[in-house]
């Protein structure tokens, strides 16, 4: 959605997303092997470490990507569920960040009588008018429009966990040449994809409480693109604070990729070891095979590709989202890459799989994830 259609999300929806997410923590905290899975987070990029050199972890993966590389999450097996919580609560790192929760609040009851209370202040705060332009937004309207941002950033942080804890993703934000297409107001790109989570077990005379913090990296370089001339001034501040670590092209991805690679062939920028779009918009690619090539043009010999499809405005951009997304696996598969797609949602029909995302709500959940190590020698 672009920042003005988000911009219809209430006080009251959004403190419902935010119980939403809250329960999910609730129910995890209260399962039995809770006290193991969130000990991972006192240390999570070691945690991390330690799986990508067991043996049985390998084994595993390999397990749930042996339907050619397709992951239906809609009835997970046991190991999937284990790293789904894990990816929930990195998500809740965001979600909670800079509280201190007491472990006496670790159950759906506490959590959700932390959400009423801290969620009053902007609970009735009514949707803000479509045509209200960002500039003119009064402080509540801002303050809604940050908590809303913090749910992307939230849907953002799982996503790139379910890809750490399947092995897939490994390099760290310092050594990333990132390109970005559709960024919106490029929070989620800059900091939400590089965030690490940090949950961190305290004891005090009061008993035991748990400090949720996110440690926020950033890539080496990042090129941020979208073409809604909303976002013009708010780029341009972004090229003057961020020159040296970003650049923000207020254009159509095609232009977009041409000015990337002409910056590129003077040696202004280093080629691209990452390719990102959240919550793709199938109509920035009519052509599968076109924008590939477009994509090879700008990265290095390899790169990791990462996309994730959301529910679209209504059902049609919905199938529009799944359609691209069949063409893309499609073409990567025939030119003999490995793509791997993650299901996030229920089964059935088309109209069955949007009204069910496995994570949180409708408007700003990731429905499918996409992830390929592109080769160029095999694009081009």
């Amino acid at each position: 959605m672009s920042q003005n259609q988000w911009a219809s999300y209430s006080g009251q929806q959004l403190t419902s997303a935010y119980a939403l997410e809250a329960d999910a923590f609730g129910e995890i905290a209260m399962s039995p092997g809770f006290d193991s899975l969130i000990s991972q987070f006192n240390d999570y990029d070691a945690y991390l470490e330690h799986l990508e050199n067991q043996s049985s972890h390998r084994q595993t993966v390999s397990a749930l990507l042996k339907n050619n590389g397709i992951i239906d999450t809609a009835v997970p097996s046991l190991e999937l569920a284990k790293l789904f919580c894990l990816a929930q609560l990195a998500a809740s790192a965001e979600l909670f960040h800079s509280w201190q929760i007491a472990s006496s609040k670790l159950n759906c009851d506490g959590m959700r009588e932390l959400i009423i209370q801290t969620s009053a202040s902007i609970r009735n705060i009514p949707a803000i008018p479509s045509e209200t332009h960002p500039d003119q937004y009064s402080e509540s309207q801002r303050q809604l429009l940050n908590g809303i941002n913090v749910l992307q950033n939230v849907d953002t942080v799982r996503v790139m966990q379910i890809l750490r804890l399947l092995g897939l993703i490994s390099t760290t934000a310092s050594d990333i040449h990132q390109v970005s297409l559709g960024v919106g107001n490029g929070y989620r790109d800059l900091f939400g994809i590089h965030l690490t989570p940090k949950i961190t077990r305290l004891e005090d005379g009061s008993g035991v409480k748990f400090q949720f913090e996110t440690v926020e990296k950033q890539a080496a370089h990042t090129v941020l693109v979208d073409n809604d001339p909303v976002y013009k001034n708010h780029f341009s501040g972004l090229n003057e604070r961020e020159s040296g670590r970003v650049l923000a092209l207020n254009t159509d991805a095609d232009q977009a990729l041409k000015t990337l690679d002409e910056k590129q062939q003077e040696s202004e920028l280093s080629m691209r070891s990452s390719v990102v779009c959240l919550r793709l918009d199938h109509r920035m690619m009519p052509d599968v095979e076109q924008f590939l090539k477009s994509i090879a043009s700008v990265i290095d010999s390899s790169a990791d590709l990462i996309m994730t499809i959301g529910a679209g405005n209504n059902l049609l951009e919905f199938e529009g989202r799944l359609k691209c997304f069949d063409g893309l696996f499609e073409y990567l598969t025939q030119v003999g890459l490995n793509p791997v797609r993650v299901l996030l949602h229920g089964q059935g029909s088309a109209a069955e799989q949007r009204s069910n995302p496995n994570f949180g709500q409708l408007a700003y959940s990731s429905y499918q994830i996409l992830y390929c190590k592109l080769d160029r020698s095999r694009l081009i």
